[in-house]
């Protein structure tokens, strides 16, 4: 009996890994999106990166290079993590022009 009790601990546990493994991919995602929504310059060089890794990808077929295409922009995103605060002042920034342009 102990040894399912154990089994099942080490399961809740490997579990709870994969979810927070999850968000954090999900987090860096989302600002990759906001970077690339928010700098006209970053748009255009992640535009132009995606342009250049679709035409290298060898692929069979259209589901192989998008699950390709996907794995490197998640590879991406993960290097981009640290400019959550560089997202952060660009929120901001979009803001208090918003703001500006209302009054």
């Amino acid at each position: 009996m102990e040894w399912a009790v154990g089994a099942l601990a080490v399961l809740v546990l490997l579990l709870a890994e994969l979810y927070r493994r999850a968000l954090r991919e999900t987090s860096m995602l989302a600002n990759f999106a906001l970077l690339v929504l928010l700098d006209g310059k970053a748009y255009a060089a992640q535009r132009q990166g995606l342009v250049d890794l679709v035409r290298s990808l060898e692929a069979t077929d259209a589901l192989q290079l998008s699950a390709r295409v996907s794995a490197s922009l998640s590879k991406l995103a993960a290097r981009q993590n640290a400019t959550k605060l560089g997202i952060a002042g660009l929120l901001w920034r979009l803001k208090n022009e918003t703001r500006a342009a209302v009054l």
